[in-house]
């Protein structure tokens, strides 16, 4: 076996960081991404005196249209309305509902604001998350090739001087 087909240490560590913990982190920031964007929106919705709650579903449509939904207000009083829906939905099925200051479904007043509130937040986490786990990737790399560069100098220095002590002839 040669020298230079033995599997580096340092190389097998990034290589399993490249692995598993990096799309593992990349997988955690997009969760937090998302949570972000959603309380983002949730922000920009209350400040215009609207809430998000979530509505369970209690009839069924085929597709795009009204259905039936049924939630708890803050007073624990279940209520129930006719909601328009984008797509097919089966009974049980939770669905967000935007509330107004009486309590009625309502959209936010500024929908678009509320949307590219959550859009800006997600983003930024993912362009900040991204940027930190790219540098931190990158200085694991750096600093495992520089300890074992180091090692390898060390190693060297000590050959040498063990063929500096041998007899020449």
């Amino acid at each position: 076996m040669n020298l230079c087909d033995e599997p580096d240490g340092v190389e097998q560590a990034l290589a399993g960081l490249r692995r598993v913990v990096v799309p593992v982190a990349a997988g955690l920031l997009l969760l937090l991404a998302i949570a972000a964007g959603a309380a983002a929106e949730t922000a920009a919705a209350e400040a215009t005196g609207t809430t998000r709650v979530g509505a369970t579903v209690l009839g069924t449509t085929a597709g795009p249209g009204s259905v039936v939904v049924g939630w708890t207000d803050d007073r624990g009083v279940v209520r129930t309305a006719t909601v328009t829906v984008a797509g097919r939905v089966d009974p049980g099925r939770t669905v967000g509902l935007w509330l107004g200051p009486d309590g009625a479904p309502a959209a936010p007043t500024h929908p678009t604001e509320v949307r590219t509130a959550g859009i800006l937040r997600s983003a930024t986490v993912l362009v900040v998350g991204g940027f930190l786990l790219v540098a931190l990737y990158t200085a694991a790399g750096v600093l495992g090739r520089a300890r074992a560069s180091g090692r390898v100098d060390r190693e060297w220095r000590a050959v040498e001087a063990r063929w500096r002590e041998l007899p020449s002839g």
